[in-house]
């Protein structure tokens, strides 16, 4: 069966303490998930005239589970340019407050646009400066226990790339604890390979071919929300953070 998971280490607007795991935290959270389970509804009315029993009614409930490691047999690791990705997940969180009650105030202070998107950058960097003071940051580097802290300075949305680097190679290192066969597909490959790149991932997933394929539409262009500086900082900070298999990606 083929399933999603998007593991761990990957809140948005969040403390530290959210986000910052070991490979067996991050695993925890790949295992774990929702799943419907039918809930039998057969009650009986009480009544002095003899009447048919009613019919049960199945309902169901959601019920959050961990399975077990070791029904993993392989992992589709996807990856996407860690700039392009930041946008995308600044406009997820547009989406998911259009859905509450704060949508028109937030949809205020953070318009979908590109200054809109610096707000929200610099809004979580302040927000959460004494926590990220409070942290070693020397456990959380795999560059010679290097202060983290240093690299955050300058980087706007510095948390959000730390999660991206981090993410990244926990997964890595996760599928080489479960010694599973991985496959890394990039996003980007869609756009130029999207025929070449789906043979590839059902080859891997021994899956037959089943109908023609959709068009890939994926016309974004954010290169205006980075400044060339930005991006050598923030790549810089990542770097630092990434294990070797995270930085070879």
């Amino acid at each position: 069966i083929f399933t999603k998971t998007h593991c761990g280490s990957r809140c948005a607007d969040c403390p530290p303490k959210r986000y910052l795991e070991t490979w067996q935290s991050f695993l925890k959270e790949c295992l774990s998930g929702s799943r419907s389970i039918p809930v039998s509804d057969n009650t009986q009315q009480s009544s002095s005239i003899v009447t048919p029993q009613p019919s049960i009614q199945t309902k169901h409930k959601k019920a959050f589970t961990t399975y077990h490691p070791s029904l993993v047999k392989k992992a589709v690791h996807l990856l996407r340019n860690p700039f392009d990705n930041l946008v995308s997940r600044f406009h997820h969180e547009l989406k998911e407050h259009a859905k509450r009650s704060d949508t028109a105030q937030w949809m205020k202070r953070y318009p979908n646009s590109i200054k809109g998107f610096k707000t929200w950058c610099a809004d979580q960097d302040a927000r959460y400066h004494r926590e990220e003071r409070s942290v070693d940051w020397t456990t959380w580097s795999h560059d010679d226990n290097n202060n983290l802290l240093n690299y955050f300075e300058g980087v706007a949305c510095h948390a959000e790339f730390f999660r991206y680097a981090q993410w990244h190679s926990l997964a890595s290192e996760v599928v080489k604890k479960l010694n599973i066969p991985v496959l890394y597909i990039y996003y980007e490959d869609y756009l130029t390979n999207l025929d070449g790149k789906t043979e590839e991932l059902l080859e891997f997933l021994d899956l037959p071919r089943s109908g023609d394929l959709p068009d890939f539409d994926s016309k974004k262009d954010y290169s205006g929300y980075f400044t060339r500086e930005e991006r050598a900082a923030a790549s810089d900070l990542m770097r630092r953070v990434a294990s070797a298999d995270g930085v070879n990606l």
